[in-house]
């Protein structure tokens, strides 16, 4: 069979797993996602998978988009949020049994759920609903009223929307901003606020337990069901984008709240064990500076009020925590150079070891202790979504599924080469050049340098978001080089720590990746071309301003004046962090 280069009409082939949940009895569950090229649209679905299946089979309708699945504590119900109904409907809780037959909808929450968890008993469920100031007064005075139930029928529903279209309507330009952050991307801020209501799966009655003007991130049902860990947005978070949030224990019978403990950072994720005695959470050491800052976890005795500072060792971001069933470790995932760690922190006898690694991303994960399983779903050069078992007891892997093994298998995919090479004051700088398919070492190609954003990402030969670019660019003929200069994660503090430096460190060890490329022989000095989103948009301006080897320049969503950026963006900490210096250069 030949075999054909990538193309851009492949994009509409590409499949990408996203969150995965381990059953009994060796299945599994996972979500895809697909592009939709009719509707210019994602769908996703839930696949179920076996270790005798040699494909998965569809478990959810996919004609939207099936998400964020999360299996109840004892594995017989799935429940996930879907948009069924119409792209412009908002996602809703869904519940089905795993052993098949239909999903029920719970909610039918005017803006729609964000996020949800279940009770550790599995009899409730606690969401996240965004809701205004206004809309909060009507709902506590028809709960005192109870003249109707909290959630909102399907009538109340369409009056509600034609209610918001026409007070938009009413919004002319220009807007009044009161708020530093009035924006977030494309889209204005509007008067709501992200507040958590608690679903009683018997009586399919919801309350509200969060309240007032500050938005609710992350909640967790305690054991008993009695009471309610949230983290809250505090005041002064309203007027940036970095924020501090109070880690609450809120009692759901007369709304009293205990402040338990502060989080740092852009944001905090709470996890429950199953006992119910520990609460782990995001945060960073300080808040100064803080888009320069390891991620951290922590791990909080409910019962004693004792933390552990778990990933204090770890000069590196540490994410995705969860325990396992049993309550015998906390797992999270940490960057490492270009791969990520899966890392298992014992709770009795508070030690640290790395439980899976290899030549991929680890992009979510699921653990079962009675079963020895940790379900991975992950990214690597050769395969963007795969989904791999990791048996740790016999410490053997095996692969279950390849999105995209069928129609890769017809297609003639570039070979990427790691190079690593002395970079600005004498640092190691690692990178990576992928050679068109059909590759002669005796010709002259025309080159692409990418350049990635934050500055503080972290690009890998494995990275799924960038995959596909790379490998329709190298189709076309172009030797593509990447790298991770400095500022870059996956390297410790010291590596990324670059404020005031955005134009000098990094540029400096990119170009001296362009002149180890060109180096080789088989690039054409005359064509050489540059590119970068965000930062790597400002990174791609600079060098431009700079040096004039290049060609052509596309610089994506770039930061190019700092000065007028930091009142307009939607990163306006981060700005100030990274820049906030006498000179910034």
């Amino acid at each position: 069979m030949e075999l054909k280069d990538i193309s851009i009409e492949d994009l509409y082939l590409l499949r990408s797993i996203m969150k995965v949940q381990i059953l009994p009895g060796k299945k599994y569950l996972f979500e895809e996602q697909k592009l939709n090229k009719k509707e210019d649209k994602y769908n996703s679905a839930i696949f179920l998978q076996s270790d005798e299946d040699a494909k998965p089979k569809q478990f959810s309708s996919g004609l939207s988009q099936d998400k964020s699945m999360k299996l109840s504590p004892n594995k017989e119900l799935v429940a996930f949020l879907s948009q069924r109904g119409g792209e412009k409907e908002k996602p809703q809780l869904y519940i089905m049994p795993v052993d098949g037959g239909e999903s029920i909808k719970y909610t039918t929450m005017a803006n729609g759920v964000n996020s949800f968890n279940w009770s550790l008993d599995g009899k409730k469920i606690v969401f996240s609903h965004r809701v205004s100031l206004e809309e909060q007064g009507d709902e506590d005075k028809a709960q005192k009223e109870k003249d109707k139930p909290q959630e909102l029928s399907d009538i109340d529903l369409k009056v509600k929307k034609l209610k918001n279209v026409e007070a938009e309507k009413k919004k002319v330009d220009p807007r009044v901003v009161r708020k530093i952050v009035y924006r977030k991307g494309t889209s204005f801020m509007d008067d709501k606020i992200n507040h958590f209501y608690i679903l009683d799966l018997e009586t399919r009655k919801t309350c509200r337990i969060t309240n007032g003007e500050f938005n609710y991130i992350s909640a967790v049902l305690s054991k008993d069901g009695t009471k309610v860990y949230a983290a809250k947005q505090k005041e002064d978070g309203q007027l940036n984008d970095l924020y501090e949030f109070l880690i609450e224990e809120i009692t759901i019978e007369n709304n009293e709240i205990k402040e338990l403990k502060s989080a740092l950072g852009f944001g905090t994720n709470l996890v429950l064990s199953s006992d119910g005695i520990w609460l782990a959470y995001d945060t960073l050491s300080t808040i100064d500076e803080a888009s320069t800052q390891n991620s951290e976890i922590n791990l909080l005795n409910i019962e004693s009020g004792l933390e552990t500072l778990v990933t204090e060792s770890i000069d590196n971001h540490a994410f995705s925590a969860s325990f396992d069933s049993k309550t015998d470790y906390l797992y999270f995932v940490v960057d490492e150079w270009e791969k990520n760690i899966l890392y298992r922190y014992s709770i009795d006898r508070e030690t640290l070891e790395k439980i899976v690694y290899g030549d991929y991303l680890i992009l979510s994960y699921d653990v079962d202790p009675d079963q020895g399983l940790i379900l991975l779903n992950v990214s690597n050069v050769k395969e963007p979504s795969k989904l791999i078992v990791y048996d740790y007891v016999y410490k053997v892997t095996k692969t279950l599924w390849e999105s995209n093994k069928d129609w890769l298998k017809e297609r003639f995919p570039a070979t990427t080469e790691e190079i690593k090479y002395i970079g600005d004051e004498q640092k190691e700088i690692q990178g990576w050049v992928i050679k068109p398919p059909n590759f002669d070492s005796n010709k002259k190609y025309p080159l692409i340098l990418e350049i990635h954003g934050g500055p503080h990402a972290t690009w890998s030969p494995h990275e799924r978001s960038m995959w596909f670019e790379f490998q329709y660019f190298a189709s076309q003929g172009y030797v593509i080089f990447y790298c991770n200069p400095q500022g870059s994660s996956g390297r410790g503090f010291d590596f990324r720590y670059i404020v005031a430096k955005w134009g000098t460190k990094p540029a400096n060890d990119i170009l001296l990746g362009v002149d180890q490329t060109v180096v080789k022989g088989y690039v054409d000095e005359n064509s050489l071309f540059i590119t970068g989103g965000s930062y790597g948009g400002y990174m791609t301006a600079w060098i431009i301003g700079n040096d004039k080897r290049f060609k052509a320049a596309v610089p994506l969503r770039g930061v190019y004046n700092l000065v007028s950026f930091w009142s307009t963006t939607d990163i306006t900490q981060f700005t100030k962090d990274e820049t906030d210096r006498k000179s910034v250069v």
